[in-house]
């Protein structure tokens, strides 16, 4: 066999060897390809998930929002509604407070009034006793 020959089949051999190898590396890329996808499908079911649960808390977080602005606009309403009453009761109160003390100067006139006139009432019966007995002295 001549050198030609003999590299040929030299060649063949490496190069078969070379395709075993290769076809070895291909399968054993493949699995572990394959073994990345089963894991990548794994990890993006997840993130689907975490992506669901995301969308979800967020239409809870709206509605939360939504009710408490609704709550804050009801509590703004009833403090509206008390500053209202609170006012109207304190002019009730200023009101009442006038005419008390109003009453309470007529009452303390009135009462100055009571003693001139009591005291009046005694000199008149003092003088009355006067009078008769004036009058039992003339008379008797």
């Amino acid at each position: 066999m001549d050198a030609q020959q003999i590299a040929e089949k030299v060649r063949d051999l490496v190069v078969g060897s070379i395709r075993d190898e290769f076809r070895e590396f291909k399968a054993e890329v493949r699995g572990q390809l394959e073994g990345f996808k089963i894991a990548l499908d794994t990890m993006n079911k997840r993130l689907d998930g975490l992506e669901r649960r995301m969308d979800s808390l967020e239409r809870r977080m709206d509605s939360l929002d939504e009710r408490i602005s609704e709550t804050n606009k009801r509590i703004d309403a009833v403090r509206e509604e008390l500053t209202a009453r609170i006012d109207e009761t304190n002019k009730r109160i200023d009101l009442l407070s006038t005419r008390l003390e109003e009453n309470t100067r007529e009452l303390g006139e009135l009462k100055a009034e009571i003693v001139a006139l009591r005291s009046r009432q005694e000199i008149i019966e003092d003088l009355v006793r006067r009078v008769r007995k004036l009058e039992e002295r003339v008379f008797a």
